[in-house]
């Protein structure tokens, strides 16, 4: 679809007057938009100890460089989160002192320093909330326990949160100290003082306490909730559990706060493209190549995406693959040329995304969503938002035509954001934005380009290519590719339908052939084979597991004990045939039952599987009964019927033993009857079967059919 000039292009053309008007000398003010506050964020992660201070220290500088020295001042957010594994309460009280100090310094004076706690934050990492000039945390989120770790509390200590809680004033130096000593007491005095436990008791002689009430007693530390110490002691100004929430509470645009990973570590880079038709087997290959690159110590994965999109399943699972990627590997999408249809979302998983000017995001393509299917993706892509704090919305309507999105603005800090209605009604104070213009088109599902996506936010960055994109971060070494090798090769060939389907159709074949043998010969071992590359190669395209094949084996199992230990009812043999039935069906799909109407077109495919276990079953009857006889060596491997002088002879041999006598009589069961074992009738131990199938041992018996050398009994 066509969108009107935005604000993005305002701005390019907002730079071109400012030079013009250098040039002649007149003076251009900027658009209000230009005007606006600027700002970044570091993350800084926890517990402080080792030399970590130093890198930290390092990360924020670099942050200040970036930052223009302007008025109204710029905003460094300093987000502080635990580290995965590891807990805030082992910083160190010395290297949190030490940063604390150089947050208070003349040279951070230049910019206004929030702390953001989207976690707890406990131990003395407690100093560096305390060294900003704002404090602003998610609801749930505690501050506080800085002593917790400490057996004793020196004087330098206390003197140090005094000290840094005293610069700021962001949290009463009481507070401060009851958040590092047990026997400090913080009293709130007519509701907007907080004082320590001897300055009370000096206030209330001086007779200057209307009210108080204690909020810390002795023998405990102080920790707070954000929510109260925004809502019940207003000591801190705001409450965000999202960037986009830290981004209205500061009145800065949210693209500003996206962290800048180039000042944080050595990247070592690699490209990984996602091309065609997305599938199953590609997608499977494509987080192989990332596991692999992942564990040769790579920590920057560029995913390059030139697709009309595909499997709706395989997208998914792409996506939940690249938001399960280690904390300390960063993940950017690419799109240099197309991403059509389900591809246009692949982007939303990952940590970035970089789009190439003229590169198309959205639109129609490989596959269309059914009504319910559009309802499904909408609920996973508000999931991803929520896991990487981003607005859905847009993303959403790129896959769904029907979703209308407009473009609002904030009436109080002029902020503007994409949001369809649901997600519009899910915002602190909806009734604040205003609708400015729908960028949809009823029917069409949204598509942009690449200029159009960062104009819009919803790209966080231009690249024409990876090599922009590796000097953004500062990648110092060659961007790795990985390469296919001949194992890679193999793998797609053994994970081509074609294939597995002519492994199970011999590996059937050769399993009833060995039936029909004499011990285990040729066909047995054939049939293990090619069941074994079977379930390989279903295994290496994920929709095979162990219970496909744990459930093969068994079923397997019972038929073997059907057939040559307990032959009766044949529930072992029925069951056994269901489980080898249901592994190979399972072993073909990704889901046990149907739920989506991508799912529901697969069913077929599966059932495929089926009629090729019938079809391997009746030609491997008709090949034991008209080839192999005619095969000099396979004839040697088979059993065959006797002929008529053998089977007479055979018979004449069974009628030696003469139990005819006994029929009608009464017996007693000497063994468990499952359905054969043994019985006596008056002194004779015969072998003997029961007609019901089973009986237990010393049941009463009567015989009721002589076959040869046993007697067919049922219980009396």
């Amino acid at each position: 679809m066509q969108l009107p000039v935005s604000p993005g292009r305002y701005r390019h053309v907002s730079i071109l007057l400012a030079l013009l008007g250098v040039i002649s000398g007149a003076t251009w003010l900027p658009a209000q938009e230009d005007a606006q506050r600027q700002a970044a964020r570091v993350r800084i992660s926890l517990p402080i100890a080792g030399s970590s201070d130093v890198a930290i220290q390092q990360s924020i500088e670099r942050a200040l460089q970036a930052l223009p020295s302007v008025e109204p001042r710029p905003v460094l957010v300093l987000e502080l989160r635990p580290g995965r594994g590891e807990s805030a309460d082992d910083s160190q009280f010395e290297r949190c002192l030490a940063l604390a100090r150089f947050l208070t310094s003349t040279e951070m004076s230049r910019v206004r320093t929030v702390a953001y706690l989207p976690e707890s934050v406990t131990g003395h990492a407690v100093l560096l909330p305390l060294a900003c000039e704002q404090i602003i945390m998610a609801p749930d989120a505690q501050l506080g326990d800085a002593g917790i770790k400490e057996k004793s509390i020196s004087g330098t200590m206390l003197k140090a949160y005094e000290e840094i809680a005293g610069f700021r004033n962001s949290l009463p130096q009481a507070i401060a100290v009851a958040m590092l000593d047990r026997q400090a007491q913080v009293f709130r005095v007519n509701d907007r003082q907080f004082v320590s436990g001897e300055q009370y008791e000096a206030m209330k002689k001086a007779g200057e306490v209307a009210k108080s009430e204690k909020i810390v007693s002795a023998g405990e530390l102080a920790i707070f909730t954000g929510r109260d110490l925004r809502l019940k002691y207003q000591l801190i100004s705001h409450l965000a559990e999202s960037q986009q929430q830290l981004a209205q509470q500061l009145e800065v645009p949210d693209v500003d706060l996206q962290l800048d990973y180039s000042l944080e570590r050595d990247w070592k880079a690699t490209q990984v493209q996602l091309s065609g038709a997305i599938t199953h087997n590609q997608v499977q290959q494509v987080m192989r190549m990332i596991q692999s690159e992942v564990a040769s110590k790579v920590n920057l994965v560029l995913l390059e995406i030139d697709s009309p999109g595909g499997d709706p399943v395989a997208v998914e699972s792409l996506m939940n693959f690249l938001l399960k990627q280690p904390d300390e590997v960063r993940t950017v999408a690419l799109v240099k040329g197309v991403a059509a249809s389900n591809a246009a979302i692949v982007p939303f998983a990952c940590d970035e995304i970089v789009v190439a000017t003229d590169a198309t995001l959205g639109g129609p393509g490989g596959y269309q969503y059914s009504e319910q299917g559009t309802v499904d993706v909408r609920n996973f892509l508000i999931q991803v938002g929520e896991n990487k704090e981003r607005r859905w919305s847009a993303w959403a309507a790129m896959v769904d035509p029907q979703l209308e999105v407009a473009n609002y603005r904030h009436k109080q800090s002029g902020l503007t954001a994409l949001f369809c209605q649901e997600e519009l009604k899910q915002q602190i104070a909806p009734e604040m934005w205003e609708e400015t213009e729908v960028i949809t088109t009823p029917g069409q599902p949204l598509q942009l380009t690449g200029g159009q996506a960062f104009d819009l936010r919803l790209a966080d960055a231009i690249a024409a290519d990876a090599t922009d994109v590796a000097r953004r971060y500062g990648v110092s070494g060659e961007i790795s590719q990985p390469v296919r090798t001949w194992a890679h090769q193999l793998i797609d060939a053994l994970a081509h339908p074609g294939l597995a389907w002519f492994f199970l159709f011999v590996g059937i074949s050769a399993l009833i052939m060995e039936m029909q043998a004499p011990g285990i010969g040729i066909f047995g071992f054939m049939a293990a084979i090619c069941f074994g590359f079977y379930f390989w190669s279903q295994f290496l395209s994920g929709t095979a597991g162990w219970l496909e094949v744990l459930l093969f084996i068994g079923g397997i199992g019972f038929v073997a004990i059907e057939i040559f230990v307990l032959p009766g009812f044949g529930i072992f043999g029925l069951g056994g045939g269901a489980m080898i039935l249901a592994s190979i069906v399972l072993a073909s799909q990704t889901f046990i039952w149907p739920q989506t109407d991508y799912q529901l077109a697969q069913v077929p495919y599966s059932l495929a599987n089926i009629f090729i276990v019938m079809g391997a079953i009746l030609a491997s009857l008709m090949f034991a009964k008209h080839i192999v006889p005619h095969v000099p060596y396979l004839r040697e491997t088979m059993l065959h019927p006797p002929d008529e002088d053998a089977a007479e002879e055979q018979h004449r041999r069974e009628m030696i033993v003469d139990l005819s006598h006994l029929v009608g009589e009464t017996g007693v069961a000497q063994s468990q009857l499952v359905p054969g074992g043994k019985a006596k009738f008056g002194r004779e131990l015969v072998n003997v079967t029961c007609e019901t199938g089973f009986a237990p041992r010393g049941a009463e018996l009567i015989a009721i059919a002589a076959r040869g050398n046993y007697l067919l009994v049922k219980p009396k």
